[in-house]
């Protein structure tokens, strides 16, 4: 009968040790994987607690994550769905920039105030110059080109000075020397670049 008893335990002994050899390894892979998303989430910011923690005292860990989250930094950039639907960095970055100059454009364009023109109309520009102790002067020529890129929008004036010739100077349209924009004369054109003008004499070419 001890013999009978002796083989029984030994057998479930045996029974024993395989299942606990059977579960050891979905264990450990789901301690590894219960590590990689908590280095996951650290790394992302967010804080980790237990799910007894939670539910024991619910107004202390809300307490605690607002106080976590107000120790947190505040992210670079929006999670908005405008940026969702980019899924790789550089398209985000762009439209991150879109959206920046953008902005910068407006509230310069409600600052300055400048008119609205185009090629051929006849501007007169007061510059403010910085290397002549801020003095004023005064700048009159057609607009043979303008290049619209947001906030780095320039354009093109052209005139003829005398025997000093045809004279052309390229200014940001939202340059801060630019103490005053008007313009002249509107005329009809049918280009978007007159650098066909250059080839033009004093005479035909008169602002």
């Amino acid at each position: 009968m001890a013999a009978v008893l002796r083989q029984a335990l030994r057998r479930a002994s045996s029974a024993l040790a395989c299942a606990s050899c059977s579960l050891a390894a979905p264990a450990a892979a789901l301690e590894t994987q219960t590590r990689a998303l908590t280095s996951l989430l650290h790394f992302r910011g967010f804080s980790q607690s237990s799910w007894a923690a939670q539910t024991a005292t619910p107004a202390a860990s809300e307490q605690q994550a607002a106080a976590a989250a107000a120790a947190l930094p505040l992210p670079p950039w929006t999670p908005t769905r405008e940026l969702r639907k980019r899924k790789i960095l550089p398209k985000r970055m762009q439209h991150l920039l879109t959206t920046l100059e953008a902005e910068k454009e407006a509230a310069l364009a409600a600052e300055l105030q400048r008119p609205e023109f185009g090629p051929g109309d006849v501007i007169e520009l007061k510059l403010s110059v910085p290397e002549n102790k801020r003095r004023v002067t005064v700048f009159k020529g057609i607009c043979i080109a303008k290049r619209n890129r947001s906030v780095r929008s320039t354009f093109t004036l052209r005139n003829i000075f005398g025997a000093a010739g045809g004279i052309e100077r390229t200014f940001p349209l939202y340059s801060p020397h630019i103490t005053e924009m008007k313009v002249v004369e509107s005329r009809r054109v049918r280009r978007s670049k007159l650098y066909y003008l250059r080839d033009r004499t004093a005479k035909e070419l008169r602002t």
